[in-house]
C-alpha cells in the first residue's frame, strides 16, 4: 500500500513539474533560510567560545571596586593583603588550582641586525602561565627562585625569536637579548623558555587581516617582583586571577570568593570586591546568541508557513482536477482511509523533496556565509533532523484537510463531475 501510494504521488508530481517546483519553493526557501541562519549562528557561537576559552574558562578575576561619592573619601589606593590570599587558599581547598598576578611594564623595542622588534613586557607570577594557558615549546618556565628574588629571566614567543634572533626556539634558550624598556635604556634579559604564538588566532581575535607577522607585538614575560622593582611601584595588589580546578563551578566559586573578600575588606575603605568569571561570560554569550538565532529563525519560519499554505492550495487544486479519478476508486470499493492516505502521502513527499533541497542549499549558504564572516563553518546536525521532521509535519498538517475532503466525496457526484 505504501509503495503504491508513493508511486501514485510521484507520478502525480511528475506530471506537473513546474507547478510542483513552484509549490515546493516556499518549503525550500524556509528550510534553507533556517539551516543557513542556524549554521552561521552556531559558527559564531563556537568561534566566540573558543576565543573566550583561550583566555581561561576556569579563570576568575577579582578586583577592588568603588563608585560614587565614596571615591572622594578615599585617601589611599586599595590593596588586597597577602595574608588574605593565603587564607583564601585554606578556605577553598581543592577548588583553587593557582593564583595569577601580573603587571605590565609597557612596550619595548629590540634592534638586532638592522631590524626593530616590538614587544610588550609583562611581569607575571608563576600562576599566570597556567591562567593564560601559555604553551612552552622550548626551554622551561622561570624558576621559583627567580620569581622570589626578582631576576631578569624571561619567556619569549617563537615569533619574537624568529624576528629578533633568526634561530630556532631551542637554540634561543639560554641566550641574552637587550631590550629598550620604555625609554629607560637597554636591559639585558636571559631567555628561559619560548612559548608558541598563534598568529592566525591573533588575527581572528583582533580582526586585523592586514597585519604582518613582523608588525605584531608579542609579550615577553618576566618575574612579577622584577617588574615591580623596575617600576619602583608600591607593593599593592588591586586585582588578581584565581584559576579554579577542573570540574569546579566557576560561577558559584566566583560568588563565594567575592563574599569571602568583602567580609575582610574594612567598611571605611569604601571598596568592595567584585568578581568576573569567563564561564559566566560564555554562558551569557551563548544565551544571547541562542536568542538571536531563534528570533531570526522564527522570522525565516514564516516562509515555511507560507510554503505549507501553498501545499494545501495545490492539493486542493489537485483534488479538483482528479475528482473523477477519486469517484472511480470509491466506486470500485476503495475505503475513505485509502483515499485519505493517498493524498497525505503525496503532500508528505512534496514537502520531503522540498526539505531535502532546502537542507542542501541551507548547508551550502550557511558555510559560505560563515566563511565570508571569517568563521569556521559549524553545521548543527540537530537542525537537519529538525528540518526533515518539520517538512513531514507540514506535509501531514497541510495535506490532511484536502485529503479528508477527497475521502468524503460522494462517488456518484464525483463520477458525474465535468
Amino acid at each position: 500500500m505504501l509503495l503504491e501510494n508513493t508511486s501514485l504521488a510521484l507520478a502525480s508530481l511528475q506530471s506537473n513539474k513546474l507547478r510542483t517546483m513552484l509549490t515546493m519553493l516556499g518549503i525550500i526557501i524556509g528550510i534553507a533560510a533556517v539551516i543557513a541562519i542556524v549554521t552561521i549562528g552556531n559558527s559564531m557561537t563556537r568561534s566566540m567560545q573558543e576565543m573566550m576559552a583561550s583566555f581561561g574558562v576556569n579563570n576568575i578575576d577579582l578586583y577592588a571596586f568603588s563608585e560614587g561619592e565614596a571615591e572622594e573619601e578615599q585617601t589611599q589606593p586599595f590593596s588586597f593583603k597577602q595574608e588574605w590570599l593565603e587564607d583564601m587558599l585554606e578556605e577553598f581547598p581543592g577548588e583553587i588550582k593557582t593564583v595569577s598576578v601580573d603587571s605590565s611594564i609597557g612596550s619595548a623595542t629590540l634592534e638586532h641586525n638592522g631590524k626593530t622588534v616590538n614587544t610588550d613586557v609583562i611581569g607575571v607570577s608563576a600562576g599566570y602561565l597556567v591562567a593564560k594557558d601559555v604553551e612552552l615549546i622550548a626551554g622551561k618556565s622561570i624558576s621559583s627562585m627567580a620569581y622570589s628574588i626578582g631576576t631578569w629571566d624571561c619567556i619569549v614567543s617563537d615569533l619574537f625569536v624568529e624576528l629578533a634572533l633568526g634561530v630556532s626556539p631551542e637554540q634561543a634558550v639560554g641566550k641574552s637579548v637587550e631590550l629598550n624598556l620604555s625609554g629607560s635604556g637597554l636591559q639585558e634579559l636571559h631567555i628561559s623558555g619560548v612559548y608558541h604564538f598563534d598568529f592566525d588566532s591573533w588575527v581572528m581575535n583582533y580582526g586585523d587581516r592586514t597585519a604582518k607577522r613582523e608588525e605584531v607585538s608579542t609579550e615577553v614575560y618576566i618575574p612579577y617582583r622584577t617588574a615591580q622593582e623596575f617600576m619602583d611601584a608600591p607593593d599593592e595588589l588591586s586585582y588578581f586571577t584565581v584559576v579554579a580546578t577542573e570540574g569546579t563551578d566557576t560561577t558559584d566559586l566566583a560568588e563565594r570568593l567575592m563574599k569571602f573578600f568583602n567580609d575582610k575588606i574594612p567598611d571605611e575603605t569604601h571598596y568592595t570586591c567584585e568578581s568576573y568569571s569567563m564561564q559566566s561570560m560564555i554562558d551569557e554569550n551563548n544565551k544571547s546568541m541562542g536568542q538571536m538565532t531563534l528570533a531570526i529563525s522564527l522570522i525565516a519560519g514564516i516562509a515555511l508557513l507560507v510554503g505549507g499554505i501553498g501545499v494545501m492550495n495545490i492539493m486542493m487544486v489537485s483534488i479538483t482536477e482528479r475528482t473523477r479519478e477519486i469517484g472511480t476508486r470509491k466506486a470500485l470499493g476503495a475505503p475513505n482511509s485509502a483515499i485519505r492516505i493517498q493524498f497525505i502521502t503525496e503532500a508528505i513527499i512534496l514537502c520531503l523533496i522540498g526539505g531535502v533541497i532546502g537542507i542542501v542549499l541551507g548547508i551550502i549558504f550557511g558555510m559560505i556565509g560563515s566563511k565570508l564572516m571569517g568563521y569556521n563553518g559549524e553545521i548543527a546536525v540537530w537542525s537537519i533532523f529538525f528540518a526533515m521532521g518539520f517538512s513531514m509535519l507540514i506535509g501531514v498538517f497541510f495535506g490532511y484537510y484536502p485529503a479528508n475532503k477527497a475521502a468524503k466525496m460522494d462517488p456518484i457526484l464525483a463520477l458525474s463531475y465535468e
